[in-house]
């Protein structure tokens, strides 16, 4: 009979032997050790008794059932004991197992892991980045210089705290310094979002059979382009550097604009009201009169007279954006046709689905051609052409929008090297390109020195003004720099006369003014001048015209 002190003893003993087993640790992937089966997740193990120090876990790889701590391995993965008893692998068993890359995360069938967790690929990390090499979920930051996270391009967008610059990746508007474009790219300028009269400037022509340069290196780039204006300092904004758009404002722009406006309000083009909340430095509230407030507004009455014969009064007219860049003048200007009927010239170049044309009684566009017999859709033909038929106030309107000004006589004049006193005459400075090299013509019924002619209709009348109307940048001979070398201002002297804001150093005057040649030239100077307004009509805001368009220019 053993007695209860040399029991004790043998206890001790065992205590002690027990102890000195622990003195070290076990092998790696040995389950026979004790602390391997002691029922407890100690320190170096991955899971209760397995993983790390001891045999794999359930849910690791395996070769042979050597290699788990239950002894079993499946389809090359180890599986639970036999009859352990414990349930299914899960997310919450304290267990890296399932396919799970830490414990009860990462993998298919787990929540992402935190930092600091072992990973495999970024949807195991809760924070989207599994650091390459460590195999570890880290937090992304905006100058590791690895596009993780949230981030839509390195280092920026989303989440990250940066603003992506052009060029670069984006989802939504928020991730770029601009805006996000038709194809998930930053752009500076947000009317240049849309592909067509967004990034279709330049020589490069897009359809077969349209006017450009067709040489090897021909290319297209933004249609927001702006070029500094060496040496020139604005009165008005002392201190910046100023800036004007490098092409003329294009239809597809102004689209972006009109349908920016309507995304906000329903469907409907308020602009009348988004002025009223973010009115230009440079602004009258008489100009307002003509600004849209809907896609089918109601009348205004206009305080000039709008045509040629007269016509009694009230002097009304709808300024809905149905209507604005189309027929209805908002004051009499000789050669201004902005009509829509076959056969005219001066058609506008904002392209209107048939049902509207038809509601205003007239005729849709035909189909185009590319001049190999294949059919175009008009609205691509008309978008990428700069814009016509905008009146000088909504023209202003839309250039704020865009983060800019319509651009001042005083700044072209600078680039131009047009001396004092030319004012709105035809006359253009020294660095313009000569009358051979410009897209222009004597009036707007005419043809001569026409260097632009797309697209091709059936049965083609030679008058029919919007077949003229250039995109920005395709006569690459109408150029202008300042310095031999430098990048040019395309289309200035030629294509649309150039509606400004008519500045006397730092003081607006209140007028609006018109430009350089352009399309029909003796046509806005006679019908612009002449009675019976009894003063030049292109100084109004309401003035539009079939081959009047303009450009922006901006600080920075």
């Amino acid at each position: 009979m053993v007695d209860a002190r040399s029991l004790l003893g043998f206890m001790l003993l065992a205590v002690v032997a027990g102890h000195a087993a622990c003195a070290s640790d076990p092998a790696v992937g040995d389950s026979s050790a004790p602390s391997c089966r002691n029922g407890v997740r100690d320190d170096g193990e991955l899971g209760v008794d397995c993983g790390g120090v001891c045999a794999k876990c359930p849910g690791e790889p395996c070769v042979d059932g050597a290699d788990c701590g239950s002894g079993t391995c499946e389809n090359d993965v180890c599986q639970e004991p036999p009859g352990a008893g414990s349930g299914p692998p899960g997310p919450t068993d304290g267990k890296k197992n399932n396919g799970e890359t830490d414990v009860d995360c990462g993998g298919p069938n787990a929540p992402a892991c935190a930092d600091g967790k072992a990973c495999e690929a970024d949807d195991d990390c809760a924070n989207g980045w599994c650091k390459p090499g460590e195999k570890r979920c880290v937090a992304p930051r905006n100058d590791d210089g690895v596009k993780n996270g949230t981030e839509t391009d390195v280092d920026c967008g989303g989440a990250s705290g940066k603003k992506c610059d052009e060029g670069l990746s984006c989802i939504v508007d928020g991730d770029c310094n601009g805006a996000c474009n038709y194809a998930d790219k930053c752009v500076d300028v947000k009317s240049c979002k849309p592909h067509f009269g967004g990034d279709t400037c330049g020589g490069k022509p897009l359809h077969p059979g349209e006017f450009g340069d067709t040489s090897a290196g021909a290319t297209n780039e933004s249609c927001c382009r702006t070029l500094p204006v060496a040496g020139y300092s604005d009165p008005k904004n002392p201190g910046k550097t100023v800036f004007v758009d490098k092409y003329e404002v294009t239809a597809g722009r102004v689209r972006a604009f009109v349908e920016a406006i309507a995304a906000e309000n329903n469907g409907q083009a308020n602009i009348k009201a988004w002025v009223a909340a973010n009115e230009p430095p440079i602004w009258s509230d008489d100009w307002s009169l003509f600004l849209p407030s809907g896609n089918n507004a109601a009348s205004v009455t206009v305080p000039r007279q709008p045509t040629n014969p007269p016509q009694a009064q009230p002097w009304n007219r709808n300024v809905g954006t149905d209507f604005i860049f189309g027929n209805p003048l908002l004051i009499y200007v000789h050669g201004h046709n902005c009509a829509n009927a076959t056969g005219d010239y001066g058609y506008p170049t904002f392209w209107y689905p048939e049902s509207v044309l038809t509601a205003r009684g007239e005729a849709a566009r035909p189909p185009g051609f590319d001049g190999a017999g294949g059919t175009i859709a008009p609205q691509e033909l008309l978008d990428v052409k700069s814009i016509t038929c905008i009146p000088s106030a909504l023209l202003a309107a839309f250039c704020h929008w865009d983060g800019g000004q319509l651009a001042t006589d005083e700044v072209l004049d600078f680039i131009t090297n047009t001396p004092p006193g030319v004012g709105n005459a035809a006359g253009c400075g020294s660095r313009c390109a000569p009358l051979a090299d410009i897209q222009q013509t004597t009036d707007s019924g005419t043809d001569n020195n026409i260097k632009y002619r797309f697209p091709f209709y059936p049965n083609e009348v030679t008058n029919e003004g919007a077949f003229r109307i250039a995109t920005p940048g395709r006569v690459f001979t109408d150029v202008v720099r300042l310095a031999p070398g430098d990048e040019p201002w395309m289309d200035v002297h030629g294509n649309v006369h150039e509606i400004v804001l008519d500045m006397s150093g730092a003081t607006f005057t209140g007028n609006f003014g018109l430009k350089y040649r352009g399309i029909g030239y003796s046509s806005a100077r006679a019908g612009g001048n002449n009675p019976p307004q009894g003063s030049a009509k292109f100084l109004f805001p309401e003035y539009k015209a079939g081959y009047s368009g303009g450009r922006c220019m901006r600080w920075k």
